[in-house]
């Protein structure tokens, strides 16, 4: 989710935040044009799959105010990253949401909670305890989560993570495939939590961060889950 595409290489349709759409900046505490906040400016302009998911629920939803919170950092595990009052990234995750939320409130805005996407597990991948864990700590997350928004039913768009993890890669992702399990596992069970597959979107060298067509693609495919989950049929 943190992204390693090139602003460079977006088309230049997908470089301009649609007027409907503004994201959340942690750090200023405003909402801003996505490309236009701390965290973007600081990572060189790099993006996720927050770029297109954009510009495709803008154009479903035109009549709408549509807002992004996200919160992201490499290399952290949900074992030791993002589980509720255990980790340091859910409180910040937790803390974001309500800080936006609050600034929308006090404007004035009926806000809803529409929805989140979730694109995490490497980290997950290297030792048996995490991998083995994964599943379990994800629904315990995704509780939680759909508590404290006060979504019972908020939809999750999850990527699967890549097969291309079992590559040579820096790191060491061989259990990948006991999280990909426990991934579709939770989306199986959960009917408001939704997979799309990652094993054929392209790479960097690395065989681990998609690179800028990856991310686009990444972006197409929570897109349309996202709309298949929050308006059923009228996406086929």
């Amino acid at each position: 989710m943190d992204g390693c595409g090139r602003w460079k290489d977006l088309p230049e349709d997908l470089r301009q935040t649609p007027a409907n759409v503004r994201i959340w900046d942690n750090r200023e505490q405003v909402w801003k044009r996505i490309g236009e906040d701390t965290t973007a400016i600081a990572r060189n302009l790099m993006f996720g799959p927050e770029v297109v998911f954009s510009h495709r629920m803008a154009k479903a939803f035109p009549d709408h105010e549509i807002r992004l919170v996200k919160t992201s950092a490499g290399g952290t595990s949900l074992a030791k990253g993002w589980l509720p009052d255990k980790n340091k990234m859910y409180p910040r995750l937790i803390a974001n949401y309500r800080n936006a939320l609050a600034d929308l409130e006090k404007s004035g805005h009926q806000v809803e909670t529409a929805g989140m996407l979730w694109m995490q597990g490497e980290g997950d991948s290297e030792t048996f305890e995490m991998a083995n864990a994964y599943e379990a700590n994800l629904v315990i997350m995704l509780r939680d989560l759909r508590q404290t928004t006060a979504t019972p039913k908020l939809p999750v768009v999850m990527g699967r993570i890549s097969s291309g993890l079992l590559k040579a890669t820096k790191w060491n992702f061989q259990l990948s495939p006991i999280v990909q399990k426990a991934q579709e596992a939770v989306a199986a069970k959960d009917p408001d939590t939704h997979i799309v597959p990652t094993d054929d979107l392209s790479l960097l060298e690395d065989n681990t961060h998609f690179d800028s067509k990856g991310q686009i693609n990444l972006g197409e495919r929570m897109a349309a889950a996202m709309l298949k989950a929050l308006v059923p049929g009228g996406n086929d």
